[in-house]
């Protein structure tokens, strides 16, 4: 089985939302997470921690979700003995 060509439509749609995953990535790294973790607040730290622990979560079931390749259809088909 060949590979469907990717359409210039789908190809810029997958490169924008690739654009803002990385940009909401660099911003809540860098600037949120950073800010929150090493703040003196108890309720600032735990926010921290939870948005970044829901960023790595929500990152590798995005990584899977593209990575992962479909299974083969199952047989439908009955053989006559």
């Amino acid at each position: 089985m060949t590979p469907k060509p990717l359409a210039p439509f789908r190809l810029f749609k997958v490169l924008i939302l690739l654009l803002a995953y990385l940009s909401v990535s660099v911003a809540w790294l860098f600037f949120g997470a950073r800010h929150l973790i090493s703040s003196a607040s108890d309720i600032e730290v735990i926010t921290g921690f939870l948005g970044t622990a829901i960023w790595l979560i929500s990152s590798a079931c995005l990584l899977l979700a593209i990575t992962r390749k479909p299974g083969h259809p199952a047989n439908t088909s009955e053989k006559h003995q």
